[in-house]
């Protein structure tokens, strides 16, 4: 069966809640174990270290406007293309501009995941 668009909508929007809240229950259900992400550093990031980094505090988000670009169904998997206006610290650095993310979610029986990922900055 499909992907509705306004389910991937909706989880989209759910995600950029749990991550400017820290909410853990969220993201352990809406990312697969075998996550891969890449982030604008190049550095691959796993499902445990996202949340590893949720756990210690690492990111704060002041600030997380998302624009959707695109969504792309095919069957079970989505791959949503979105830009966040972003501020906030990483690791005590702030961090401020814009980035381009690339999310793909798979309908599995307990839910959709993001299995894979990425994104990149387009500029402050």
């Amino acid at each position: 069966m499909a992907i509705e668009k306004s389910a991937i909508l909706a989880i989209e929007s759910d995600l950029i809640e749990a991550i400017k809240k820290d909410d853990i229950s969220f993201l352990e259900a809406a990312l697969h174990d075998d996550l891969i992400f890449l982030a604008p550093n190049g550095q691959l990031i796993t499902k445990q270290m996202d949340l590893d980094s949720h756990r210690r505090g690492d990111m704060t988000v002041d600030h997380l406007i998302p624009s959707i670009e695109e969504v792309r169904i095919s069957g079970d998997v989505a791959t949503v293309v979105v830009v966040y206006e972003t501020k906030g610290t990483m690791l005590g650095n702030p961090i401020q501009g814009r980035f381009r993310y690339l999310r793909v979610w798979k309908e599995f029986a307990d839910g959709l995941k993001v299995v894979a990922g990425g994104c990149f900055m387009l500029g402050q």
